[in-house]
């Protein structure tokens, strides 16, 4: 469902773009909205004295959803790019992601470091259309790259043997570790490291600066680095 089909009465409550179906960051589980972002879009609401409404949708409808202002805030894992701070204003960032690589337990010692993933002649999986593909397809020279439709079947053709390691988004692949454990696990590395914040449309001055307040807040308070490391426990 596109976001304009969730848009919520503006009138006492805080719309929180949120991307669906991206664990850790914002998925549901038994009718109940989970995750990151869920977690700090309602401390933000309550913080406002608002109540959170999560619009739920894939990451090109949250941005339109944003721009034509069915939403006030984008809580979806946005990355910082040139591009993003030319069109949208960003509130202090507050973690730091990029791609990881998801592997076998057992093939720790051959892929431990950066350099050793990404000069291996290796089977690099990636989820079709995912930053990982576009990564692997730049900077890994040596592996032969796969494709997958999503990254559950990935991890499936990673435990399978049928690639050595899959390059998918930090957050989802340690998630994807989780489920599949003991069995996979992440290298301890991190590539294209991209910093996340909140989202907010050209002149939501207020609100951006209120985000600002929260978030310095949280950090003083330990409250952020609970959260963050509820979900996502390598976090920076």
């Amino acid at each position: 469902m596109g976001c304009h089909a969730l848009r919520p009465a503006a009138s006492g409550s805080l719309r929180i773009g949120v991307a669906e179906d991206s664990p850790p960051l914002f998925f549901r589980h038994g009718g109940h909205m989970c995750g990151l972002e869920a977690d700090l879009g309602r401390a933000f609401a309550a913080r406002l004295g608002l109540k959170p409404v999560f619009v739920a949708g894939a990451p090109a409808e949250l941005e339109a959803a944003l721009f034509a202002g069915d939403v006030d805030v984008l809580m979806g894992g946005t990355t910082l790019t040139e591009e993003r701070r030319v069109r949208m204003d960003f509130a202090t960032p507050y973690l730091v992601v990029g791609q990881a690589a998801l592997i076998r337990a057992a093939d720790l010692p051959r892929f431990n470091t950066a350099i050793k993933i990404r000069s291996a002649s290796a089977r690099a999986g990636v989820v079709a259309g995912s930053s990982g593909a576009a990564y692997v397809a730049r900077y890994f020279p040596q592996a032969t790259r796969t494709a997958y439709p999503d990254p559950a079947t990935a991890a499936a053709a990673l435990r399978a043997r049928q690639i050595d390691l899959l390059i998918y988004d930090g957050p989802a692949a340690w998630w994807l570790a989780l489920g599949h454990r003991p069995h996979l696990a992440l290298a301890p590395a991190l590539f294209a490291r991209e910093e996340v914040a909140w989202a907010f449309r050209r002149g939501s001055v207020a609100l951006r600066e209120s985000a600002n307040e929260a978030l310095a807040a949280w950090q003083a308070d330990g409250t952020l680095e609970s959260i963050l490391k509820r979900w996502i426990p390598y976090s920076k």
